[in-house]
């Protein structure tokens, strides 16, 4: 069973090793790679959609709203698969407005903690203040925060391979000394 475990885990490292060095050296072409899987997955349920619609014989309100939808879900698929780029920007700039909006709430809530004589209220405004500046950072370098993501992704991955070849390491370090004491042990019994 340790065979067993060694191997997966050897495996599981070159491959996570593989993924992580290809996404530290081409973050765009990951996040594109993605985009692209995306767009295939809304293509096909907007195409399925459409030919289920024409196979059922009976039109009602229901499988017309499907179509609708079909359309539309294939449609969408086209057009990330037409503009990779713009639909992978969409996410860190979504998030990046998100985090602004969120980090005025938070300024103004420390305010109103100073405005009541709270001695923690800068705790709040520090937080705000860098809340606001990752929010910045998303809404105004969505590509850029795109491949530094997937870079960090692919970085999580190296160190996970280096882990698991280290884990494969201590075991055949401990299977050997388990294997020598047992060994030992049956000398000393004789």
């Amino acid at each position: 069973m340790l065979k067993k475990m060694k191997g997966a885990l050897i495996a599981g490292s070159v491959i996570n090793f593989i993924l992580g060095v290809t996404m530290l050296i081409f973050p765009d072409i990951v996040s594109d790679s993605i985009c692209y899987l995306l767009a295939f997955v809304f293509l096909f349920f907007g195409v399925a959609g459409v030919v289920m619609y024409f196979k059922t014989e009976v039109k009602t309100p229901f499988t017309s709203s499907t179509l609708v939808l079909a359309i539309l879900l294939g449609a969408f698929g086209l057009y990330i698969f037409l503009n990779p780029r713009v639909f992978a920007s969409l996410i860190p700039l979504t998030a990046g407005i998100f985090l602004i909006a969120d980090s005025m709430s938070k300024l103004s809530a420390s305010f109103d903690l100073k405005k009541y004589g709270y001695f923690g209220w800068w705790h709040m405004l520090i937080v705000a203040f860098i809340i606001l500046c990752c929010g910045v950072f998303l809404a105004f370098n969505s590509f850029k925060a795109i491949e530094l993501s997937i870079m960090i992704i692919g970085g999580i991955l190296i160190v996970d391979a280096i882990s698991n070849a280290f884990t494969v390491y201590s075991y055949s370090n401990a299977e050997k000394s388990v294997g020598k004491v047992v060994m030992d042990a049956e000398i000393v019994e004789k």
